[in-house]
């Protein structure tokens, strides 16, 4: 097979010595181009140069740091939203009221580092008068609003949609046990409708078409076209580190451990932008369109609803620029209640030199101060309302809307946008009462270039309250501006519950996760799905949920509009339906679909395939993990 450096001199000399590889202009990453040859973060007005992309955990994130008072108010804000008519009651003085009374009981039962105080309540109160404005044109509203966002609706999705799905799914469900695909190492508890981790895209096996795309309404009949996708060379699983950007923040001790794969790609579908919403051009990976028109249907109809809320996600993470939102509470630093008295003199003081005794005078003081709870400063509106003007403390100038300037529609029109599908249930049972959750993760390898995700819980029964919880990277100086004497750093450990030398990871919150309810998020964080159990152990329960990962438009990927379907069975259904061979007796005819050899792959080798691709995921979550927790804080470098 050749090298991907002799196939693209060999496709440039066939056209006439033009480094264009595509007649429509695409680059395909891991195709035409390396798998790491993305450009430097950089698509929002304030970025520096180079074509654009999106940011995400592993590469251009890091959070600004957030007091656990500060944390509070993103729990007491998600807690509100998740109140019904609450756009309607947070104007309501004697609602409100109520609110601040059982927010002070409940602030009775915090450590003061996680109480909610007056000012804060107030300060949030105001915060949600903004939110339930702008949800009246938009249905949806944050979740949890830090330097990044993420966005939940329970209104943007119509009931008749939601059943729409409900219904197109069925049939995905409605099958034999034996042909159930209960995913590998759920206890029997995760049922796969759709999954990208089957018969995905395997460098060195799967087909590409070099030109043209596969037809959506006859994708069977381009399987085993194309030619074979190049091995990745090995300097192209490497990360890349820009100018100002450590290249060790991509290594592990002695490690440069891959982020990218050389094996596996998910396969995402094509969807273009029309006027009248969204249309998918290129088939959902292991789901036939033509046996599944309605749930093509109902998938279209949800992303045209999600785009608006992509919009707003993706948009967030411009303000990682310059224009990153101020917290609500900011440190700069410490105060204390200083303490009254003075120092019992020890027994054989008298024999102490003054630094002995000046170092007990200093840990004294140090043991009897109060530290006073930092409070947030007077409500003005936050990004994307109005941003900071720099260098002048929390004042606010009008600036562009990142939304005004920023759109999926609007900037790509043309190729629209490649997005991943994934349907999966949950399924308790009295035997089986439980879900243990997840592990922290971020969505695909960066191979997929998976800048956001949405996900659409659309039936859910018998279960208790499910959360999916958040948290992102800190940089090791998070505090490089905060005041402090050296070695005098307790205050920041308490506040922001942080130690010295302890991973700078910050656990931002959790969002509930109610039937209908839709959220997006940017991949600059790690999320995890919390435990959950049946609400009444002798009913069986489940949870329906419907996974839609957007690739960064930016940075194109292959396709299922570039590589033809690759599931034997959907060979064997189209071969067996021709004439001549639907003529033959059945044995003959299976014979004729086995001596094709290896490729199209039948469904039980790429179950096998699925298990390794997962235990290289595995790795690759190991990988991100200890990226994470190798940026630690040290204090005593201040």
């Amino acid at each position: 097979m050749e090298s991907f450096e002799e196939r693209m001199r060999r496709r440039t000399e066939e056209q006439g010595g033009s480094k264009s590889t595509r007649a429509d202009g695409r680059n395909l990453l891991g195709y035409d181009s390396p798998v790491n040859s993305t450009a430097k973060h950089s698509w929002g007005t304030y970025g520096n140069g180079g074509r654009p992309r999106f940011p995400n955990a592993i590469q251009d994130w890091t959070g600004s740091a957030r007091t656990l008072r500060e944390r509070s108010m993103l729990a007491l804000m998600a807690d509100i939203t998740d109140k019904p008519e609450w756009t309607r009651k947070v104007f309501d003085e004697g609602i409100v009221e109520k609110w601040r009374k059982e927010a002070a009981e409940h602030a009775k039962t915090q450590v003061p580092e996680r109480t909610v105080s007056q000012k804060m309540f107030e300060f949030c109160i105001a915060e949600l008068r903004d939110y339930a404005k702008a949800q009246e044109a938009s249905n949806f509203v944050p979740a949890l609003d830090a330097d990044a966002a993420v966005y939940k609706s329970d209104a943007i999705i119509t009931d008749d949609i939601k059943q729409s799905l409900r219904t197109a799914a069925a049939p995905l469900e409605d099958v034999p046990e034996a042909l159930k695909d209960w995913h590998p190492d759920s206890d029997g508890k995760v049922l796969d409708l759709v999954h990208p981790s089957l018969f995905p895209l395997l460098y060195g096996r799967s087909r590409i078409l070099p030109e043209g795309t596969v037809s959506l309404d006859d994708s069977d009949t381009y399987i085993g076209k194309g030619e074979v996708v190049p091995v990745p060379n090995p300097q192209d699983l490497e990360v890349k580190s820009f100018p100002g950007q450590a290249a060790s923040r991509f290594s592990h001790g002695n490690k440069k451990p891959h982020f990218y794969s050389d094996r596996f790609q998910w396969l995402p579908c094509e969807v273009a932008l029309t006027d009248a919403g969204v249309k998918i051009t290129s088939y959902i990976n292991n789901l036939p369109p033509k046996e599944h028109k309605s749930l093509y249907e109902a998938i279209e109809t949800i992303i045209a609803r999600v785009i608006s809320m992509w919009d707003a996600t993706l948009a967030s993470t411009e303000r990682t620029n310059v224009l990153r939102p101020n917290p609500r509470i900011d440190v700069e630093e410490a105060e204390y209640i200083e303490p009254q008295g003075e120092r019992v003199r020890e027994p054989d003081e008298s024999e102490m030199d003054e630094d002995e005794i000046e170092e007990l005078n200093d840990e004294w003081h140090r043991q009897n101060r109060v530290l006073i709870m930092p409070e947030p400063g007077p409500y003005s509106a936050r990004p994307p309302y109005q941003h900071p003007v720099l260098g002048e403390g929390d004042r606010y100038r009008r600036e562009p809307d990142p939304l005004e300037k920023f759109g999926l529609r609007k900037l790509f029109a043309e190729q629209g946008l490649q997005i991943i599908v994934k349907l999966a249930n949950i399924h308790l049972t009295p035997e089986k009462p439980t879900y243990d959750g997840g592990s922290w993760h971020v969505e695909g390898q960066l191979n997929e270039h998976i800048c956001a995700s949405a996900l659409y819980y659309y039936d859910s029964s018998n279960t208790t309250d499910s959360y999916l919880s958040f948290r992102e990277g800190m940089s090791s100086d998070a505090f490089g501006y905060t005041t402090y004497q050296q070695d005098d750093y307790n205050h920041l450990e308490r506040l922001y519950e942080i130690q010295q030398h302890q991973s700078a990871i910050q656990y931002l919150g959790r969002v509930k996760t109610t039937e209908n309810r839709l959220l997006t998020f940017p991949n600059v964080f790690q999320h995890r799905v919390e435990p959950f159990k049946l609400a009444d152990p002798s009913r069986p329960g489940h949870r329906k949920i419907l996974a839609l990962f957007l690739v960064d438009p930016y940075n194109r990927i292959p396709s299922t509009a570039n590589v033809p379907p690759q599931q034997k069975h959907w060979w064997r259904q189209m071969v067996t339906a021709l004439d001549r061979v639907g003529e033959l007796p059945p044995e003959l005819a299976e014979r004729v679909v086995d001596s094709i050899g290896d490729f199209p792959i039948d469904l039980d080798e790429a179950k096998k395939i699925r298990l390794e691709l997962m235990e290289e995921r595995k790795i690759f979550v190991d990988n991100v993990e200890a990226r994470l927790q190798d940026e630690t804080f040290n204090f005593c470098e201040h």
